[in-house]
């Protein structure tokens, strides 16, 4: 009797609990169970009646760096060992940029001059082997698009070969203006008779001037070659004219 009178109790304020005014107010409230914390980080800062984002207002790059100067073009040359098209144009274009610039004060130079005739030759040298990087870098472009030897079963891409053989001779025909400008360079700088520390750029020089480094002679070698293997394809083409389309079957 006793239990039962507890069990009865307990209800009766269980019900008082439910249909209690105060109770209800508070299920009223809104709660939130989001996990997110309720913060603002974009926060907002009126300048001039517009609103801006705080983080508008950190700087994007501190110390910003911009090439003014040859020389810093020619720094930003580089090539790793395994080098693709992309990075060879890069190259291309940081070399070209630089041609365009002028010189640093003669005391930032690469090396150091004492004279006006040293900085000459400094920057005849410099111009002689900026021309010379371009010239190689097209002519490592154009290895890409030409093959070294031509083997029977790469007729069966004679299409492809005759596209790639095309793109190949235009990049070295592209390299030749600027070995014909290195040379010039290097007999101008020779006239000059002061040994500057430039590394291997004085080699060049010299290797040029003797006839020891010909790179005119090496272009149309690669050239001769690139013509006799594109007659080789062409030969094939006109012996069978149905080759010449993409050879799809044979891309995996």
């Amino acid at each position: 009797m006793l239990r039962k009178t507890k069990y009865i109790a307990r209800a009766s304020i269980l019900v008082f609990l439910l249909f209690s005014p105060t109770l209800q107010k508070l299920n009223s409230i809104p709660v939130s169970i989001s996990t997110e914390p309720d913060l603002d980080y974009n926060y907002e800062y009126e300048k001039n009646g517009v609103y801006t984002k705080f983080s508008d207002w950190v700087p994007y790059k501190l110390h910003k760096w911009e090439p003014k100067f040859l020389e810093d073009y020619y720094e930003m040359y580089g090539l790793k060992l395994h080098y693709k098209e992309n990075e060879l144009r890069r190259n291309i274009f940081f070399l070209k940029a630089g041609l365009q610039k002028r010189f640093r004060h003669p005391r930032n130079a690469l090396c150091r001059v004492t004279n006006e005739e040293e900085y000459h030759k400094y920057r005849l040298l410099i111009f002689m082997h900026m021309n010379l990087q371009i010239m190689r870098s097209y002519m490592r472009i154009a290895s890409q698009f030409d093959k070294r030897h031509l083997y029977f079963y790469n007729l069966d891409f004679a299409h492809e070969l005759k596209q790639s053989f095309e793109v190949a001779d235009s990049f070295y025909k592209e390299a030749i203006p600027y070995w014909e400008a290195s040379r010039k360079y290097a007999d101008q700088a020779s006239e000059i008779d002061y040994d500057l520390d430039l590394g291997t750029i004085e080699t060049e020089r010299y290797e040029i001037i003797t006839g020891k480094l010909d790179f005119g002679q090496i272009i149309s070698d690669h050239r001769e070659r690139l013509t006799k293997k594109r007659e080789t394809v062409g030969a094939y083409l006109a012996k069978y004219p149905e080759a010449d389309k993409p050879n799809l079957d044979q891309i995996p």
